[in-house]
């Protein structure tokens, strides 16, 4: 409930099954100077009363329902702040970010050459094959959402596929007549209808980026959260275990509930803004795979707009479980439910990585303000 959230968000790895995923022996240090930036000095336009401005901590508390927020410009931290009952040791939920990082370990699966995005997606998930529906589907139409499988998202609508995945994973309490029987089997069960053709259609499906979490199972021959941690997580630096929720069959649901302290979210996300680098300078994540994320594409724009009309981000992309929110700019982001995100700007070399309790899941305001926030920031950091 959105009174509750405050605690709910950093209590996930309480609530759920969970499975830790171990750091590297020595944390990699972050560079910090608080000094050289001033969060405070920005005025923010009130979205809720035009005509009033707010400080920025109103703004972050009252508008944004902000948890904890990490500014790193140049690969300094400018800003950490905690709020909201927040402390600096607390792992926080980072929902659909979760589907990014999953998205980072794909394209390192891709250079291992254990992975095609032109191949179909039947490939790498037996269960799949011999079904029409998802012939033609590539693993790069799962990457960015375009697989024109039949399944909504609307967290208004009770009756929308996503609340019967969310008990059928473990989520909630299931309903009378249902059971609780796991991500993979209601994907395999219930993904079974073609709505559109592969690749004409932005439509937002968190049980994607599970099946990609399907497909690394089986190409690794580990478990989920094996392969996140070999693969990222122990290489990333972090300073404390993460803690990935799995359904009651133990499967980690890859597409939402990775718990993860605001500084290891942050050195997690940093190899995007360091062409593939991690803090230590290691190269995991190939170059290529940031550079064609930020790559304006007009079939992908027209794609984004196609299903739902977004007047937040009127030019914006998805692709490979990023939002390109201004792909001239080269302005994109990670972005999860309640006010979750890591959020670059590849031109300023400046990240921003937030944590959040919003009390809905999205909607239109929410993303107003968290780009007023990052508009505010770009635009108060120089070059």
């Amino acid at each position: 409930k959105p009174e509750n959230l405050a605690v709910g968000q950093i209590s996930m790895d309480r609530l759920f099954r969970t499975v830790a995923l171990e750091p590297a022996t020595e944390p990699y240090k972050l560079s910090k100077n608080n000094k050289i930036y001033d969060l405070n000095s920005l005025q923010f336009p009130d979205p809720l009363r035009r005509d009033k401005t707010l400080t920025a901590d109103q703004f972050l508390n009252r508008r944004l329902f902000n948890d904890a927020l990490l500014i790193m410009h140049k690969g300094t931290v400018i800003h950490e702040t905690y709020r909201n009952g927040m402390e600096p040791e607390d792992r926080h939920v980072i929902h659909s970010c979760t589907k990014s990082l999953c998205a980072m370990v794909v394209s390192m699966a891709i250079d291992e050459g254990l992975m095609g995005r032109s191949q179909e997606i039947s490939h790498y998930i037996p269960e799949f094959q011999n079904r029409p529906e998802w012939k033609s589907v590539t693993l790069q139409h799962v990457l960015d959402m375009q697989a024109g499988i039949e399944y909504s998202e609307d967290y208004t609508d009770p009756n929308a596929h996503y609340w019967k995945y969310a008990r059928a994973a473990g989520y909630y309490p299931p309903l009378v007549g249902e059971e609780a029987i796991g991500a993979k089997a209601w994907i395999i069960k219930n993904l079974n209808i073609r709505q559109n053709q592969p690749g004409s259609i932005f439509s937002y499906n968190s049980c994607l980026a599970n099946v990609l979490g399907m497909a690394l199972e089986n190409v690794y021959k580990l478990n989920l959260g094996e392969i996140l941690e070999e693969k990222l997580y122990s290489r990333v630096g972090a300073e404390s275990e993460g803690h990935l929720n799995t359904d009651p069959q133990g499967f980690p649901i890859i597409e939402g509930q990775f718990n993860l302290r605001l500084r290891d979210f942050a050195r997690c996300a940093y190899p995007i803004i360091n062409d593939g680098k991690s803090l230590s300078g290691e190269q995991l994540i190939n170059p290529d795979f940031i550079n064609q994320i930020t790559t304006p594409n007009q079939q992908a724009k027209k794609a984004y707009q196609s299903d739902t009309k977004d007047s937040v981000f009127p030019n914006g992309q998805y692709h490979d479980q990023f939002w390109v929110v201004e792909p001239e700019k080269k302005q994109f982001t990670m972005l999860g439910i309640h006010g979750q995100f890591a959020w670059f700007d590849h031109n300023k070399d400046l990240m921003v990585v937030g944590l959040g309790s919003y009390p809905s899941q999205d909607g239109d305001l929410m993303m107003s303000c968290l780009k007023l926030l990052w508009d505010k920031i770009a635009s108060s950091v120089s070059k």
